[in-house]
């Protein structure tokens, strides 16, 4: 890693790697000064993954959001979803304990106070999610939308007692129908609403659509992957 750092690099060490579902992979890296990643108001970082083929050392550079972090302790935990190609998963994948990569940022909006909130996305959103639902107020209402291949492929999620949670599942299809159809009508439900706040995330074709009703609206809308790339 030779070329100019970008701004709150650090290198950290992959110290444990658990598989939690059959599409999701958990490392936990450990590192020095990470107070500056330990923020509810930027839930992603930049991994500067290092991806070696044959002698020519190669960095690429994926966003993924911090699932825990323990600034006291050293660690923060990333989980991968884990798809048939990609620097990320392909990582994910091979990463033992002692591993070494970069970090940077943080970077990536989490959410607004609000009484309602509404989240949706696929299983690329779902560390986010999963976050964003601890840290949620425990007054708040309202719903999440996921969409992932498979009930195996599920997680236990910390909501707040008026937050319903509701899953998706593709199986062999590229999409579930109906996730994307309950988030329409969600999303329309969702804007007449006072005190709200909107979350969408995802594969690019999916979100996009929901950014033009949601101008002037407290949201955030963004696309994660674009279905066809790495």
């Amino acid at each position: 890693m030779t070329e100019r750092k970008p701004r709150g690099f650090r290198l950290v060490t992959v110290q444990a790697s658990n598989r939690l579902t059959p599409s999701m992979q958990r490392l936990r890296f450990t590192g020095r000064d990470l107070h500056h990643f330990a923020t509810d108001e930027n839930l992603h970082v930049r991994l500067h993954l290092p991806l070696t083929t044959d002698s020519d050392p190669e960095v690429q550079t994926r966003y993924y959001t911090i699932r825990r972090i323990d600034a006291e302790a050293g660690w923060f935990d990333v989980d991968f979803v884990l798809h048939e190609d990609g620097p990320g998963s392909n990582f994910a994948r091979r990463a033992a304990p002692g591993t070494v990569c970069g970090v940077s940022g943080p970077c990536g909006l989490g959410i607004k106070p609000a009484r309602h909130y509404l989240l949706a996305g696929d299983e690329t959103a779902l560390p986010a999610i999963a976050r964003i639902a601890e840290i949620m107020p425990r007054h708040a209402r309202g719903r999440i939308l996921l969409e992932i291949q498979a009930p195996e492929d599920r997680i236990s999620l910390d909501t707040p007692q008026d937050v319903d949670v509701h899953w998706f599942y593709r199986h062999a299809a590229p999409q579930a129908p109906e996730f994307l159809r309950k988030l329409s009508t969600e999303v329309a439900a969702f804007k007449t609403l006072q005190d709200r706040f909107i979350w969408i995330a995802g594969e690019h074709t999916a979100v996009m659509p929901f950014r033009p009703p949601l101008r002037g609206i407290p949201s955030l809308c963004v696309p994660y992957w674009r279905r066809g790339d790495d």
